[in-house]
């Protein structure tokens, strides 16, 4: 194997060879997906960012390649593929997606509505026959009554084209703007990069400090496993104990979570995005603690929906919107819309087949605009998060947010006289779509198949072919895959659940109990939220009014929605701080030689993270043994 890797052109024989080894790729990892997760619960394989299954497999490309001699841009070719073909497969893909389907049959009882809920859903969403619903939720012995499910999956599939348009379309109007005039870093691209091509002038894996970094990445999760075997363990610490009295207890939750890929990637992240995202954290628990702790406040609970005082996910609602308007304006103001037709038509295109469909489905027109806005609204930020702070994981948003911005805007009442009740139900149906991350991670995935196709140079259109591809055969690997363990397990009994369902399983069959609560007792508006949206979005775009002209001032437009993403347990804040000082030490005493020198070190860190989390612990160790480990510890990357 050479060192490092030529930047080769793709041939038509060597397309031949990749798409054998990425078909092959997608058929093992939905097998060990199957076993590993669906069947057992032990980990979350599937799960990572960059995947953890298609990084494994980008290190044995590398490792194998003296015989194999691919080039470089043909491991990248099977590198995009790898990771839209992967999506539909994690447990925010088709497995939020099938629940949302069918649980308002299978959970109506006497006291709640969702009986009636079930005549609403159009007939072509789902089967509609009794017994093969149940199945679906107890299992039929391995029999998958593909009679019934292949007419709705086939139509399924075009909506789920259209979640790929538009967050590849909306992400890909701007990638070249960000690249070439704004230079942004995009540093979950540059793992696959570094690994393909190396650095310095040496291959990555022939250089020291690498595998002095995948060891220290490794050293947490191999600390839980041996520590497992005498006591029970957590993948947290808890600092709930330490502020049980008031005023303090109103810092709870308040958590330490040894994200290591955080650690790694957040090196390739500016310092006035990392201080940023922990700093507004600090804010929010401060906030709390003079406003609750300390003059007690105590603010009236409008809607039982999203979080509570002082909201931070309403915050982070507004600083989203803030974040992805300014672009827009920006956007328009540069001429990429323009310069960017192809893109622009597929985004456009997208839209109104999902604006159609949703309104096909029985959604009023206003209604189905407003959340599919809102939802485009998020991608764009999202992706420029990726490209911009990478953040290595799923959750950088305020998850179900998009659908909630409607309830707590409007209201229950004013929803109701918008659309009707059937307009609810499939909000309630397609709640997936914001509560989960398909459709934010098309969008992150296109900004990091966009530095990719630019470090190549792909030819016009591979990059687009490589996600189309990709994300279809990857949608219907996942719908066989899941349909198999639904029918043989019960979606009861997946994930290893004792007859209570999985979690995505739960979420879809409580969204559907919540709107029967609501109803029961229609709210108004919620002031509160409301007046919180707006306090996030100008705060945000002040923050970039003050960015945009005084370019040394600390603090990052982007920290502020990060910081309230995952409400007030926020997971990444202390691995957010921790590299933040790190760094800031490197760049003080070593100057941007040293930084630069030990990049390969701290990308290191995150791929040793992912092998051991996600491959020996979550991927082989953890369904093997699960039932006979002393203290078994499951695996979820954030």
């Amino acid at each position: 194997m050479q060192s490092v890797l030529l930047k080769e052109p793709l041939t038509i024989i060597r397309w031949h060879f990749v798409t054998i080894i990425w078909i092959c790729f997608v058929i093992l990892t939905n097998v060990w997906v199957l076993y590993s997760e669906l069947y057992t619960g032990a980990s979350n394989i599937a799960g990572g960012n960059p995947p953890v299954p298609v990084l494994l497999a980008l290190c044995l490309l590398i490792l194998t390649n003296r015989w194999l001699k691919l080039s470089g841009s043909e491991i990248l070719a099977f590198y995009i593929l790898a990771c839209f073909s992967i999506l539909p497969l994690t447990y925010g893909g088709v497995r939020s997606f099938f629940p949302s389907l069918v649980a308002s049959f299978y959970y109506a009882m006497p006291d709640n509505r969702l009986k009636e809920f079930w005549t609403l859903v159009p007939n072509w969403w789902a089967p509609k026959d009794s017994v093969i619903v149940r199945g679906f939720f107890e299992g039929m012995s391995g029999h998958i009554p593909w009679d019934a499910w292949i007419l709705p999956l086939i139509l399924w599939t075009f909506f789920f084209i259209t979640l790929w348009a538009i967050g590849c379309g909306a992400i890909w109007m701007f990638t070249q703007q960000w690249l070439r005039a704004e230079r942004l870093n995009f540093p979950l691209a540059q793992l696959p990069i570094q690994i393909v091509y190396g650095a310095n002038n040496s291959g990555f894996f022939s250089i020291p400090i690498v595998w002095i970094g995948m060891a220290i990445g490794t050293l947490p999760t191999g600390l839980m496993m041996l520590t497992s075997l005498f006591r029970p363990v957590r993948r947290w610490w808890d600092l709930a104990p330490f502020f049980a009295e008031r005023p303090f207890s109103a810092l709870r939750p308040l958590m330490i979570f040894p994200l290591m890929e955080g650690v790694g990637f957040g090196y390739l992240v500016t310092q006035e995005v990392l201080f940023s995202t922990w700093f507004f954290y600090f804010i929010l628990k401060l906030f709390s603690l003079i406003s609750i702790g300390i003059f007690g406040w105590e603010i009236p609970s409008i809607m039982t929906i999203g979080d509570s005082f002082p909201f931070p996910h309403s915050q982070s609602v507004g600083g989203y919107l803030a974040i992805a308007f300014i672009l827009l304006y920006r956007g328009w103001k540069n001429g990429i819309f323009k310069q960017s037709k192809p893109s622009l038509c597929l985004f456009a295109i997208g839209s109104v087949i999902a604006i159609v469909w949703m309104v096909v489905s029985g959604m009023a027109i206003p209604i189905a605009i407003i959340y599919y806005l809102v939802l485009t609204m998020f991608v764009i930020t999202y992706g420029r998060i990726r490209a911009e702070a990478g953040m290595p994981y799923s959750w950088v948003y305020p998850y179900g947010a998009q659908r909630d911005f409607l309830h707590y805007t409007l209201g229950i009442g004013g929803l109701l006289r918008l659309g009707g009740l059937k307009s609810l139900v499939i909000l309630s149906g397609l709640f997936w779509v914001a509560r989960h991350f398909l459709l934010n991670l098309n969008g992150a995935y296109a900004a990091d198949s966009a530095k990719i196709s630019n470090e190549v140079a792909f030819p016009n259109g591979v990059m687009e072919f490589l996600a189309f591809a990709g994300a279809i055969f990857g949608l219907w690997a996942a719908f066989i895959t899941h349909l198999k363990a639904y029918y043989r397990r019960g979606a009861n009994f997946l994930e290893g659940a004792p007859g209570s369902a999985d979690y995505r399983t739960y979420v879809a069959a409580q969204d559907y109990r919540l709107l029967s609560q609501m109803l029961g007792n229609p709210m108004p508006p919620d002031r509160w939220r409301m007046g919180f949206t707006v306090y996030g979005l100008v705060a945000t775009a002040t923050l970039a009014w003050l960015r945009r002209n005084f370019p040394s001032f600390p603090l990052h437009p982007i920290g502020f929605p990060l910081a309230y993403a995952y409400s007030h347990h926020c997971p990444y804040w202390f691995p957010t701080m921790f590299i933040w000082a790190i760094k800031g030490l490197i760049l003080r005493y070593g100057g941007m030689g040293l930084y630069r020198k030990l990049i390969p070190l701290f990308l290191g860190i995150s791929l040793g993270h992912y092998l051991m989390t996600g491959v020996i612990w979550g991927g082989i160790l953890s369904p093997i043994f699960k039932d006979r480990w002393p203290y078994h510890f499951r695996v979820v990357f954030e």
